[in-house]
């Protein structure tokens, strides 16, 4: 009599399934099959197989980094005792060696992915779902980020975590990453405590209505949104997107907060006018402004990047392939000063310290040595992403549109790209 153990059998189907998906050049798919397997079955004989053409389809991602971390577990020489450990150990030191050397061009390849974002509103109903990422994938796309619904409220509304859930279910059924976008400095879609919210200069009342931003260096919000960033994870997000700043003004805000743990910081006092000095501004230049002042602009971008490295790993604690992307302005990296002081944007902090990718918000500018100095910082330009955005029309999204929209664009082919639709119409 013959004996079964079904869960056995479910991680041989989950393997057969991933590398059917792989020969079938569906590489998003592939790959999170793969991290799947590896997830469920630690104990594996298989584990090394998994693990060397997982480090595959991220090269066909153009994820190079990710690979070669897959590479670097196979060399370890800890997979031995697994069927064929030492033939994929051998594998992975030469994939190494290959990976490490040089191209003349000064890239890995050509396979870049492709990302839409569209807010919670925009998405089809539950029974257009499906054929409509369907078409997504039919056209190329490799990643659906969903942001917040952008209609007006009454009040503020913490985001779904049970459509994410959902949609993460059809999404990854049919070899689709999902991403979360989150506007951290305007709090859409987040459970946002009045207490969190910033003043400025010129409304430092805890009352004033004019409070739009959420101070992020708010060591309550910052907690609060580690937690959040777990529970996107557990229900199935593959990665989160930090939407940049939408309005400027990031050095001016503050809350009595991150004041007093600021002074606290320095031995100061803390107060307005040893922070701010008594400019009635907020046309705020770079002469005139004391050294307390730069000390607090710094010391606030530092809180914010250091907040980031938190969630990446808060995002990984669930999930240990989930990404982290941090939205920036193009004109950030063509003036850090005015990005970090304005946006809160340090450029090279960020490239240096989260261990992410960047999404350079397009805006007209000409910057293409800019990018290339970005992605020699952040190791490689599968990190590097463009964040173009498109005026949409139809309802639903017709792909005609998005595929044009993807042609007029052709110019940033060889970077990842992060597609904002921007619309003011619900897709039905």
């Amino acid at each position: 009599m013959t004996h079964t153990n079904p869960a056995y059998d479910a991680q041989v189907r989950l393997l057969q399934e991933a590398h059917r998906a792989f020969v079938q050049e569906r590489y998003p798919a592939a790959a999170l099959f793969f991290n799947r397997f590896i997830d469920d079955a630690k104990d594996s004989p298989r584990l090394a197989e998994a693990r060397w053409w997982l480090g595959r389809a991220y090269e066909r991602l153009g994820d190079y980094r990710s690979a070669m971390t897959q590479y670097r577990l196979l060399a370890v020489k800890s997979v031995t005792q697994q069927a064929d450990g030492a033939l994929y150990e051998g594998y992975a030191l030469r994939r190494l060696d290959d990976l490490r050397r040089p191209r003349p061009d000064g890239h890995h390849g050509d396979a870049m992915q492709l990302a839409l974002s569209v807010t919670v509103d925009q998405l089809p109903s539950i029974t257009g779902l499906v054929p409509w990422l369907q078409e997504l994938a039919q056209a190329g796309v490799t990643v659906l980020a969903i942001a917040p619904a952008q209609t007006p409220k009454s009040g503020i509304q913490a985001f779904n975590v049970e459509t994410v859930r959902s949609v993460a279910a059809e999404t990854h059924r049919l070899g689709l990453f999902l991403w979360v976008v989150l506007d951290l400095h305007d709090g859409s879609g987040l459970d946002v405590r009045p207490e969190w919210m910033a003043a400025t200069r010129q409304a430092a009342r805890p009352d004033d209505a004019s409070r739009s931003s959420v101070d992020v260096a708010h060591p309550g919000y910052q907690a609060y949104l580690e937690e959040t960033v777990r529970r996107l994870a557990r229900a199935g997000c593959d990665g989160v997107v930090l939407a940049a700043r939408s309005t400027a003004g990031f050095a001016e805000e503050f809350s009595d907060e991150s004041r007093r743990l600021f002074a606290a910081s320095f031995g100061l006092n803390g107060t307005l006018e040893e922070i701010f000095g008594s400019m009635a501004s907020t046309d705020i230049t770079e002469q005139g402004q004391s050294a307390t002042y730069w000390r607090w602009v710094g010391w606030k971008a530092r809180s914010y990047t250091q907040w980031t490295v938190r969630l990446h790993k808060a995002l990984r604690e669930r999930n240990p392939a989930a990404t982290l992307s941090i939205e920036v302005r193009q004109s950030s990296l063509a003036m850090p000063l005015q990005g970090l002081q304005q946006f809160g944007e340090d450029v090279a902090e960020l490239s240096l310290n989260t261990g992410g990718s960047l999404v350079v918000r397009h805006e007209g500018i000409e910057g293409e040595a800019a990018l290339e100095k970005l992605s020699r910082q952040l190791g490689g330009p599968d990190r590097v992403w463009i964040g173009l955005s498109v005026k949409t029309s139809t309802r639903p999204l017709a792909m005609e549109e998005f595929n044009q929209s993807i042609a007029d664009r052709a110019i940033f082919g060889r970077w990842n790209r992060l597609i904002h639709a921007e619309s003011g119409q619900t897709i039905p």
